[in-house]
């Protein structure tokens, strides 16, 4: 058996993130499965273990005798650039508090360990617009004060001791908010954080394995309660440019570079416009910008962005994943492309189609380009960039009205090599063009041929009129075909048009 240590230095800490990891890792799925608020989309574990894994290759690229400050600021920022979902997004601010509260020492003894669990208790909580109780915010105050009042200050006192608040904490968040009473679950964010403190415990005390103390932790948890049925967004043409859905709806997370002030500004102007709000991040000094992650659940998503936003990623809460990712360079097609499933990647650069790669909830993903420039992108992505877990082909679109009608036509669950052959051959009956308004009859007369089905019309914002005029001219050509009008969100162009 491991003697119990007296003091956390950088190895054991490192230790700590390394077990942290392996214990998520064996239990992902059944923390997933806990998830349920703030939508009861599957995974949390899932998106714990992405940010832990963040965290755990900033911390890997340091040489072994790193020093406790630099080792938990890399872990911190690993998190922060990995962060998944909002449980992540919380789970990175944590981390920041962590290693603003160990800068400077060598390590931690039984105080500075409690000290540093209240520090991340309390950022953890202010990376939130509106904190809620029964959440990984409470298992975290929790643990924290437990490891406070510890009658026994070692080191292994205060760990045992925060480990042991953060057990029962959990099991009270089962009453403490409606949905989860009401599916007979605890917190999914808060397994997520009890079962870190419960590898914190494994690397301190000895003993029973971290993976062993995990399944051990929610090994007693009861199954959830099935939901009530509520009908899944349906796959199909209809989605696209289907009705608004209800508020918060859609997952927005992308990532920033601003002053604290700009980030504290925006914080509040999300909170007026989504749900589940948190803007983490910091920056260095006064006035200078660092790297903020932005997270927000909303029905609007060009209302919540900001100007600068990086990797920006949006997916459905309602709609099944499909397995798509689908790039688009026009705000205003966010929302029509995610109600079909698809995680979208707003102006496709490498790190946002890596990160919706990630996001697309799939073994097997379709990457759908929007342009050359994406499709570029996108196979170095594939083939040079980092390990992916997934597998990634990439289809023939080169336009937006491509990638809208593939995925209109996707059918999860068929075999890759299906679905890509698939998107493939409706790619290729896409026919583009682009044309200002006043040229809208001559485009269609151009463009649309007597068998077509569908004019896909991508309009730019402020552009008026076009709807009745379009309708006319294509039915001029085509008497059977549908005509399918979406708001691009920006002036320019003024009209993008795809016949099939």
């Amino acid at each position: 058996m491991a003697d119990t240590l007296t003091v956390l230095g950088p190895a054991d800490v490192r230790r700590w993130f390394e077990q942290g990891l392996r214990s998520l890792l064996a239990v992902r799925r059944q923390v997933d499965v806990l998830n349920v608020f703030p939508v009861p989309d599957g995974d949390t574990g899932t998106n714990l273990v992405l940010t832990l894994a963040g965290a755990a290759r900033a911390a890997g690229r340091l040489r072994p005798e790193g020093d406790l400050t630099a080792l938990t600021a890399a872990a911190a920022r690993g998190a922060l650039v990995g962060a998944r979902g909002n449980s992540g997004v919380i789970l990175s601010q944590a981390m920041r508090g962590l290693a603003r509260a160990v800068a400077g020492r060598d390590s931690l003894d039984g105080p500075a360990t409690a000290a540093a669990l209240t520090v991340a208790a309390q950022d953890a909580r202010q990376a939130v617009a509106r904190p809620v109780e029964g959440t990984v915010l409470t298992v975290a105050a929790a643990a924290a004060l437990a490891a406070e009042e510890a009658a026994d200050r070692s080191l292994a006192g205060v760990v045992t001791a925060a480990a042991q608040g953060a057990a029962r904490a959990l099991g009270d968040t089962r009453s403490q908010l409606p949905v989860l009473a009401e599916r007979g679950v605890v917190d999914a964010g808060a397994a997520g954080y009890t079962i870190l403190l419960e590898a914190l415990a494994a690397v301190v005390c000895g003993g029973a394995p971290a993976t062993a103390r995990a399944r051990e932790a929610l090994a007693s948890l009861p199954a959830p309660r099935p939901a009530a049925h509520h009908a899944a967004c349906a796959l199909g043409a209809g989605v696209v440019g289907a009705e608004e859905g209800g508020p918060g709806d859609l997952e927005v997370m992308y990532v920033l570079h601003a002053t604290a002030r700009e980030a504290a500004a925006l914080r509040t102007r999300l909170d007026a416009a989504g749900e589940s709000v948190a803007v983490v991040g910091g920056s260095e000094g006064p006035g200078e910008r660092g790297l903020w992650q932005v997270h927000v659940h909303t029905a609007e998503p060009t209302a919540v962005l900001a100007d600068g936003a990086e990797q920006v990623c949006v997916r459905s809460l309602t709609a099944p994943p499909a397995g798509v990712v689908a790039c688009t360079r026009l705000p205003g097609l966010v929302a029509p492309l995610a109600a079909t499933g698809a995680v979208v990647v707003l102006g496709p650069a490498a790190a946002g189609l890596e990160r919706g790669v990630v996001d697309a909830g799939a073994r097997e993903v379709l990457l759908l380009p929007c342009d050359e420039e994406s499709a570029a992108l996108a196979g170095r992505v594939v083939t040079d960039g980092p390990f992916l877990p997934q597998r990634v082909a990439v289809a023939a679109t080169r336009s937006e009205p491509a990638v809208l009608a593939v995925v209109a036509e996707q059918h999860p669950g068929a075999p890759a090599t299906e679905r890509l052959a698939a998107a493939d051959d409706v790619a290729g009956s896409v026919r583009t063009a682009t044309c200002a308004v006043v040229g809208l009859e001559e485009a269609v007369a151009r463009l649309v041929q007597p068998g077509d089905e569908l004019l896909t019309a991508v309009v730019g914002s402020g552009t008026t009129g076009v709807a009745g005029r379009l309708r006319t001219a294509v039915l001029a050509r085509a008497p059977q075909a549908e005509v399918l009008v979406l708001d691009a969100g920006v002036p320019v162009p003024e009209l993008l048009l795809g016949a099939q």
